[in-house]
């Protein structure tokens, strides 16, 4: 067994909302288990993957991400696999299954915030 995986969390903005829930789930795990990088501002998904080829991590490594651009998700995921890189779409595919349900597309705008003026309903 590995003695700590590289989690990189990536987003075309600040990577707020991509590592609040990378370190949500590492927290699960003993301190030091998971190192967690984060890009930000990641641009295409070539350049995504070299930035990841560049830190030359030892060990397993995966991805996870808060990309809007349906074009670079599918790019950095093709990437990925090629590479035998397990990566996570945080944000693209709850915005799809969203986008099927409203009959409509969303923004895709890098960026907005949960500030809408309405509160989540808990049950």
């Amino acid at each position: 067994m590995p003695n700590h995986v590289t989690v990189y969390a990536v987003s075309d903005m600040t990577g707020e909302t991509v590592t609040r829930i990378v370190r949500a789930a590492s927290a699960q795990f003993p301190a030091g288990d998971v190192v967690i990088k984060v890009l930000q501002h990641a641009g295409p998904a070539e350049e995504i993957v070299s930035r990841i080829a560049e830190q030359h991590d030892d060990g397993p490594v995966a991805v996870f991400h808060t990309i809007l651009s349906k074009r670079t998700r599918e790019d950095l995921r093709t990437a990925l696999q090629t590479l035998r890189i397990p990566s996570v779409d945080l944000l693209g595919s709850t915005a799809h299954v969203m986008a099927d349900l409203l009959g409509e597309q969303p923004h895709d705008t890098p960026g907005l915030t949960i500030d809408d003026g309405t509160e989540p309903i808990f049950v």
